[in-house]
């Protein structure tokens, strides 16, 4: 639980009968990532036949653009496919690739014609009233535009400028000039700076066009409806084996890829690549029955590091996006997912400190979590602010954040309650169990004594890392830089409690040990260059001293705010509700300060003065071969 999964190297040679089946079962159990072959092996293989790439995308390229053109449609049945010519013949047997490409092609001219037909319908509507032919308006000789919001003495400076006709009309006007002046008419409209349009061929009088374009529009309208329902007959009849299809053979695809990387002989392939060590014998037992004990498994002795597959429990595990987030582990080292999940719900829950703003996060996040896992068909929050928010972040990080401050939430209200914090205000029935204001000096105390703690922490695991992968050297700095913390606190305590810091006092006495001890073997294990971070061992350990300042500013700030609302309301009414205003919009200041504070300084605590001490990241995510079924069923009921 503290390290990750223990990897191993495989090689896997079996016989070329049963390749297939061998990396079909492979990926779909999913636990191998496939390697490239080192030369001093792969000399001893060679691509001996040419493999149906062409076929294979050329499928996959058209079920995939099949499967775009068709309606979507719920699962309703999952297919298995146990051979490629199985496959293959599946994949002739659907023969509505010119059909259902010429419905979309009709349908998309279709559309287009509607939206022509209503858009002359409405400008017909905003025509002023004129009875002639509308032929009259677009000729060899004339051209015609649609000016809105012109007025009278606009129009009549046009006319001084352009030879034009003009018809009248209430919204808009109509205004006919020379297609020689057409250049001269567009200067003069930039110059008013007026909206114009260009109204397109018509004919017969205003009611008359209006009349075709409507029937043309039903006609339309009813094309449009038959073409659309052939479309949902044939998705309905379709789109599950077609999704299918395009699913297996990206499939196929993905096992073509993985082919570059393995070595291809006369009478067998060789696979070799890396597996979590608890699932080895799983992957033995089901290569051996599918190549029908063909085939022969061997470890793979490797100074290489492995990938990194993170091992942790069901409910903590939504951490490890924040341990990513900073620098996957690697694969030897230990994994802090549990320590980050035990610690920062407790400093965020400590940095707010207040039962009010901690349900409000509760009730809050609680939401967030069921409307991510249940999304409504139709949102209600404003599309720009939906679109904003998640330019910044997506929905499995709104997810993963709501899970890591739900906990957090609740430690708040648990210490709001003790400290008889409610958004600042304090409840008249009972006296606080501990007062923050008055209490600052021993909140003090106790955010050293856990900077301290979290530090010393940090340096046992370095220890425990190092020594684990054979660095005994800087094992023993680690052990080092813990004695100079203890050095480092026993001395301030000295000075805190203002005891004498010479030989009258055993516990300085034994801190100038530890600090000579120390210092000795930090030089021994880091070198000189390492007596840089000594000034930082103190601040580190004063740094969670911010748990204190935080929690304090935001009680100080609702405080203030709460002061300002009661006092107001004993000036005057109208005084009371400037205050009740400043109240809410205060409050909600405060609530969003509490909620960006304590989880970045939180996360910042952890990332920057606990990880320093025994964390390296960097590692390489383990990747294996596999990839998600939703239409497709594995053949051999993985």
């Amino acid at each position: 639980m503290l390290k990750p999964e223990k990897m191993e190297r495989l090689r896997i040679i079996v016989s070329k009968e049963y390749a297939d089946d061998a990396l079909s079962a492979m990926h779909d159990m999913g636990i191998m990532q496939v390697e490239v072959l080192p030369d001093s092996f792969s000399k001893f293989f060679g691509n001996e036949e040419e493999l149906p790439y062409k076929e294979v995308v050329s499928l996959a390229q058209r079920f995939r653009g099949l499967e775009g053109l068709l309606i979507p449609q719920p699962i309703t049945e999952k297919h298995v496919f146990n051979t490629m010519d199985e496959l293959k013949e599946t994949a002739a047997s659907v023969e509505i690739d010119e059909r259902v490409s010429s419905i979309r092609k009709q349908m998309d001219l279709l559309n287009a014609r509607i939206k022509d037909a209503n858009y002359k319908i409405k400008l017909l509507e905003r025509m002023p009233d004129i009875k002639f032919d509308l032929a009259a308006l677009n000729s060899k000789h004339v051209i015609s535009f649609m000016v809105s919001g012109a007025t009278a003495e606009q129009i009549s400076s046009l006319k001084k400028e352009v030879d034009a006709v003009v018809e009248y009309g209430k919204g808009a006007s109509i205004i006919s000039v020379p297609k020689e002046d057409e250049q001269k008419f567009g200067k003069a409209i930039e110059k008013y700076k007026l909206q114009l349009e260009s109204i397109p061929n018509l004919s017969g009088t205003k009611d008359e066009a209006h009349a075709t374009l409507s029937r043309e529009l039903k006609e339309l309208g009813e094309q449009s409806s038959r073409l659309q329902n052939e479309l949902e007959y044939l998705s309905k009849k379709y789109y599950n084996i077609v999704s299918a299809l395009r699913e297996q053979f990206d499939l196929e695809m993905e096992k073509l890829d993985v082919t570059t990387k393995i070595g291809i002989g006369k009478s067998v392939i060789a696979i070799e690549g890396w597996v979590p060590s608890k699932e080895r014998k799983g992957l033995e037992k089901l290569i051996g029955s599918v190549s029908k004990g063909r085939v022969v498994f061997a470890s793979v002795q490797t100074d290489e590091l492995p990938p990194t597959k993170l091992s942790n429990p069901k409910h903590t595990r939504f951490f490890e996006f924040f341990i990513k987030f900073y620098s996957l582990p690697k694969s030897d080292e230990i994994d802090p997912t549990l320590m980050f999940a035990i610690a920062f719900p407790i400093f965020f829950g400590f940095m707010l400190g207040d039962a009010g703003y901690g349900a409000v996060m509760l009730l809050t996040f609680l939401w967030l979590e069921h409307r991510l896992k249940n999304p409504p068909l139709q949102s209600r929050i404003p599309k720009k602010l939906s679109s904003f928010i998640h330019t910044i972040i997506s929905n499995n990080g709104l997810f993963v954040i709501s899970k890591a401050v739900i906990p957090g939430s609740v430690i708040a209200i648990a210490l709001g309650i003790m400290f008889n914090e409610y958004f600042g205000f304090q409840l008249p029935y009972y006296t606080a169990l501990f007062n923050v204001q008055l209490g600052v000096s021993k909140l003090l105390l106790i955010s050293g004594w856990v900077g301290f703690f979290m530090v010393a922490f940090g340096f046992v695991l370095g220890f425990i890392n190092k020594l684990s992968i054979g660095e005994k050297k800087h094992a023993l700095a680690k052990l080092g830089w813990l004695a100079l913390a203890i050095a480092i606190v026993a001395i301030g305590l000295s000075v805190l409690y203002k005891m004498p810091l010479g030989e009258s006092n055993p516990v300085a006495l034994a801190a100038y040990v530890l600090l000579a001890v120390g210092l000795g073997t930090v030089l021994y294990g880091e070198g000189t260059g390492a007596l840089m971070e000594v000034p930082s061992l103190l601040s580190h350990i004063l740094s969670y001293t911010r748990l204190v300042g935080i929690l304090l500013a935001s009680v100080i700030l609702a405080g203030v705010i709460d002061f300002i609302f009661i006092r107001s309301w004993y000036h005057s009414p109208l005084l009371g509700i400037v205050g009740t205003a400043i109240l809410i919009v205060g409050q909600l200041f405060t609530l969003l300060i509490a909620l960006f504070e304590p989880g970045i300084q939180g996360a910042r605590l952890i990332y920057v003065e606990f990880f320093s001490k025994f964390y390296t990241g960097n590692g390489r995510e383990f990747r294996p071969f596999a990839s998600k079924r939703l239409h497709t069923i594995s053949k051999f009921g993985i």
